[in-house]
């Protein structure tokens, strides 16, 4: 039984609570957080990156989305939470839920602090409509969380203006213009990245993403930044103070915040609701936070870093697909310990600092789960058949890579061969579009997903997500995804945006297919219909050609791929030994 499920119920029965509220979010809404914040990890036992518990005195629902189905059946206790798997037909929204199920009187509460406030306010309202009272101020979670591990206070570090490629100083003024724009005061800003981004600044507070908890309050006249002061390197000290920044400890924002007087700007869904709440007396605006969309467009120093991260990341890749290709059956090898010779390829690359998630190495049917995690107990060993999918990542100084490869490792059925074709069909599709500015991704994932869709397939996730630069490796506003919303649309695709182009199948308890390129936009031309954008491929690694079946091929598709290979040699090649160049040629020109 899991006891920590059932401690949290006895305190909501004690306070009389009807439903408690565990998301998966930090303070600041981040996507990966460290491990002091894995409260809903902790209550529910499931692992995977997005899912929200809902509490009952006598029961338990957790929601998750398509990419964790079968990881979450597999490590939740079915007698006492219900998996309620999102966007299935049949599967009511956590909203429509409460809608169904709170009555008169009822108390729904959550940790004001782990929910946005846009979901906050949606909260709030949908309680109200219910006769029911919507309490922000409860920590059951942290509270019976006895050996919760502390705050992570890593080094936070200068990322320097040969990376950064923009002094802090103008990306205040782009701040301070939108400021005057709108005509408020004052600008809180809660994203971590967007802060990284805004001082030229990294840290490791969490795995995978040079990120560090912290705040900042932007006036006309003074830039405020809480953080742990203690764990500043002396360049990023003296940056700061070159910069004028005043410096607060983290902990101290919410005095700050309950002495201000200004109007404020800032970002519902990035903001978190308690925070919301201490500035509810100001005059509040809310909108996108105005250095998202400036941190989606790389500059020119950006785009020519992002390339050679790319390039080192390519080198690491082939290497390492030479290396796992012709050893297949000769070396013993499982998941995990692929995975480690992977990083260490890596890890000798120029600029490396770190993995960008967690390696998904998954054999066989561990890849029909999108984000399975080998374990010591779910590791297996790898023989020479079946596909073997690697969606894998590094963080350089010069950017952030995201790729995935499938590895035919041996036979395979004509099923998978003819997936994994049409699979590299999709993603050379959407590659190689062409397109009107004024596009959003949503225009474009028909691209990807179509040739999937003449043959009943689909995935249950979006096409493409943008990555961060040397920051989160899923980063918006940009992304490629078919399904939007009026009040939430994907952005407008611009030249300087990075996307993954990332198609997939995944057959339940038998085989995940899956690959990946990231994509730069760029300027294809001018004419008098408007200005047409492309995509330059950044990512630098040969397709397994033992999947390929040219059958379900068109001769566009072979030109294709032919071309994308040839780039990949012309600039891999130079940097490979003799036997690797020589393997390498002889497999593209299959």
């Amino acid at each position: 039984m899991n006891q920590q499920l059932l401690q949290l119920q006895q305190k909501l029965k004690e306070q009389h609570i009807t439903y408690y509220l565990i998301p998966s979010e930090d303070p600041h809404q981040s996507e990966y957080v460290d491990e002091h914040y894995k409260c809903r990890q902790f209550i529910s036992e499931f692992t995977g990156s997005a899912g929200t518990l809902l509490v009952g005195v006598d029961s338990c629902y957790l929601w998750t989305d398509g990419r964790y189905f079968t990881q979450a059946e597999e490590q939740i206790n079915s007698t006492q939470i219900q998996l309620m798997k999102s966007a299935v037909s049949g599967v009511p929204t956590i909203s429509d839920f409460l809608k169904s199920h709170l009555k008169q009187d009822d108390i729904l509460a959550v940790n004001g602090t782990t929910i946005s406030t846009s979901y906050g306010k949606q909260l709030e309202k949908l309680a109200q409509s219910c006769k029911a009272s919507f309490q922000s101020d409860f920590t059951f979670a942290e509270d019976i969380w006895v050996d919760r591990p502390p705050k992570k206070q890593s080094e936070i570090f200068l990322h320097d203006i040969s990376y950064a490629g923009e002094e802090v100083s103008s990306k205040l003024s782009s701040i301070r213009e939108r400021l005057n724009e709108i005509k408020i005061d004052s600008h809180f800003l809660s994203a971590l990245p967007d802060i990284a981004w805004l001082f030229n600044l990294r840290g490791d507070d969490m795995e995978c993403t040079p990120l560090f908890y912290s705040y900042a309050y932007i006036t006309e006249k003074e830039c405020h930044l809480f953080l742990n002061i203690s764990c500043l390197t002396t360049k990023a000290l003296n940056h700061l103070k070159e910069n004028q920044i005043i410096l607060h400890e983290y902990d101290e924002v919410e005095t700050f915040l309950n002495a201000q007087e200004r109007s404020v700007f800032l970002d519902p869904d990035t903001t978190n609701y308690d925070l919301y709440h201490l500035l509810k007396k100001n005059n509040i605006a809310l909108g996108t936070n105005p250095s998202t969309p400036l941190k989606a467009v790389r500059n020119e120093v950006q785009i020519e870093n992002l390339r050679k991260c790319h390039l080192y990341d390519g080198i690491a890749m082939t290497k390492f697909m030479y290396w796992l290709k012709t050893n297949i059956g000769k070396l013993p090898m499982t998941e995990i310990s692929v995975s480690n010779y992977l990083e260490e390829l890596r890890n000798i690359q120029p600029d490396y600092h770190s993995l960008s998630f967690e390696t998904i190495c998954a054999y066989k049917e561990h890849a029909a789960m999108m984000h399975y995690c080998s374990t010591k107990d779910s590791d297996v060993e790898l023989k020479p058949e079946g596909m073997l999918l690697i969606d894998s990542g590094g963080q350089y100084f010069s950017g952030t890579t995201d790729i995935t490869r499938t590895f035919i490792l041996g036979p395979v059925s004509d099923e998978e061969k003819k997936n994994f074709t049409i699979v590299c069909k999709c993603m050379l599709n959407l590659a190689n579009a062409k397109f009107l500015l004024g596009c959003r991704g949503s225009n474009l994932d028909i691209l990807s997903r179509g040739p999937l869709w003449e043959h009943g397939i689909d995935y249950r996730c979006g096409t493409g997500h943008g990555v961060g630069y040397f920051l989160g490796v899923h980063e918006g506003p940009n992304a490629f995804r078919w399904q939007t919303k009026a009040d939430r649309l994907d952005a407008i695709l611009r030249p300087g945006m990075v996307t993954t182009d990332e198609p997939g199948v995944y057959v339940p308890g038998k085989y995940g297919i899956r690959t990946e390129n990231m994509l730069l936009c760029k300027k294809q031309k001018q004419n008098e219909y408007g200005s047409f954008l492309e995509f330059e491929p950044l990512t630098l690694v040969p397709i397994d050609m033992d999947g390929i079946d040219f059958t379900y091929f068109n001769e566009e598709d072979k030109k294709r791929l032919k071309e994308y290979h040839q780039m990949v040699w012309d600039v891999i090649s130079p940097h490979l030994t003799d036997e690797e160049r020589n393997w390498l040629k002889e497999f593209i020109q299959q």
